[in-house]
């Protein structure tokens, strides 16, 4: 869908990453008096949604035909930028008033980064197999 843009404009391919990290400093700002309201039990859950969320913007970085080789690499590639992120949301929170540094939350912020990116690379396969890339992509490819 948002492949003939982003061929037109490139590097419009990084405004979602920018977006969803941009979000999730938002989030790591507020205080644990601004997030009492939210309950605690799900906050692992939360992290690997919200960093699953940012996988799949890192993802938009390759091109869909780009996906069709070494997708593996990628997924570890997109992983370890969400551990990079994490590590520094982390670190940012331990400034906040009544938040703290937690290993847990780097746990379940690279699961979310292998979690999206492992769906992005699925999603691309069905699209591939479905839609497939124009002419010129795949002879970019090869």
């Amino acid at each position: 869908m948002f492949e003939t843009l982003f061929q037109k404009y490139p590097s419009f391919r990084r405004i979602p990453a920018i977006l969803c990290m941009a979000i999730i400093f938002k989030i790591s700002s507020m205080t644990s008096a601004e997030l009492e309201g939210l309950p605690h039990v799900w906050d692992k859950l939360a992290h690997t949604c919200e960093y699953a969320t940012l996988a799949g913007c890192y993802a938009m970085l390759w091109t869909r035909a780009k996906w069709s080789t070494k997708a593996w690499l990628k997924i570890l590639i997109i992983a370890g930028l969400a551990l990079a992120y994490g590590c520094t949301d982390e670190f940012h929170q331990s400034f906040v008033e009544g938040r703290s540094c937690d290993a847990h939350d780097l746990i379940a912020d690279t699961l979310g980064g292998f979690i999206g990116s492992s769906v992005y690379f699925v999603i691309c396969k069905i699209l591939n197999k479905f839609d497939p890339l124009p002419v010129e992509e795949n002879t970019a490819q090869k």
